[in-house]
C-alpha cells in the first residue's frame, strides 16, 4: 500500500490521540468504581505524604526520573512520551469534566467497572505504544525491562505494577481492592491486545502499514479469537 510519510504520521498520530482519549476515560472509570486508585497513584500518593509536593509534582518528577533510566536503557522519548505526559491527563479531566461515567452504585457495578478499566488501559496502552510514535514513560520501561529480558509483557508489567505497589503502601499510600486487581490484570490485559494489534496487522494491509507492535511474538495463556 502506497502512503505518503505525511499520511502516515496523519494516520499514527489519530491512533496515539484515539489510544490516549481511551485511556484517560479508562481512568476516570477505575476512579468512579470506588473500590481503590490504580499502582502508580498508590505510589505517588505516599511519595507526596514524605515531600510535601502534590501528586502532580510527584507524577511530574517520577515520570522524568523514569524517562532517564529508560534512555540508558535504550529507550529514547519521542513524540508520544510527551503526548502521553500532556494528553492523557487532559482526556480525564475532559472526561470528569463532562460527567462521563457515572459513579458506581454498588458493589457490583464497582466490580464491572473495575474489569472494564483493566480492559480499556490494556487497549489503549497496546494501540498507542503500535503507533510507534514512542512510549510514555512508564511505558518505556516496561519496554527496555522486555527487550532486555525477552520476559513476557503480563509478567514484566505485573512485577512493575506489585513493585510500586508494594513501594507506595509502604511510605503510606492508599490501597484498595480494585488497587490489587488493577496491579495484576493490566500486564495480561495489554498482552491480550497486543496479539490482537499483532493479528489485525497481518489481516489488514493498511494496518500493517500503520501500526508496529513494539514487543515479541509470546507464548501466552491469553488466546485471540
Amino acid at each position: 500500500m502506497n502512503i505518503t510519510g505525511r499520511t502516515l504520521t496523519i494516520l499514527r498520530l489519530t491512533c496515539l490521540v484515539l489510544a490516549f482519549v481511551v485511556i484517560g476515560i479508562a481512568i476516570d472509570v477505575s476512579i468512579k468504581a470506588n473500590l481503590g486508585v490504580g499502582a502508580w497513584t498508590v505510589f505517588h500518593l505516599g511519595i507526596a505524604l514524605h515531600t510535601g509536593l502534590t501528586q502532580g509534582q510527584v507524577s511530574q518528577v517520577v515520570g522524568l526520573a523514569i524517562i532517564a533510566i529508560s534512555y540508558f536503557l535504550g529507550i529514547k522519548p519521542a513524540l508520544g512520551t510527551l503526548l502521553n505526559m500532556l494528553l492523557i491527563g487532559w482526556f480525564f479531566d475532559a472526561s470528569v469534566a463532562l460527567g462521563l461515567v457515572p459513579p458506581a452504585t454498588s458493589l457490583v457495578v464497582g466490580l464491572i467497572y473495575l474489569l472494564a478499566a483493566t480492559l480499556l488501559m490494556g487497549f489503549g496502552g497496546a494501540m498507542y505504544l503500535s503507533a510507534s510514535l514512542g512510549a510514555g514513560p512508564r511505558d518505556s520501561l516496561m519496554l527496555a525491562f522486555i527487550r532486555r529480558t525477552a520476559w513476557p509483557v503480563r509478567f514484566i508489567r505485573t512485577g512493575m505494577e506489585i513493585t510500586v505497589l508494594a513501594l507506595g503502601w509502604l511510605m503510606g499510600g492508599p490501597v484498595g481492592f480494585g488497587t490489587l486487581v488493577l496491579s495484576l490484570g493490566l500486564g495480561p490485559a495489554m498482552e491480550l491486545f497486543f496479539e490482537f494489534f499483532r493479528r489485525l496487522t497481518t489481516r489488514s494491509e493498511l494496518a500493517g502499514t500503520v501500526m508496529s507492535v513494539p514487543v515479541p511474538k509470546q507464548s501466552s495463556f491469553l488466546k485471540v479469537g
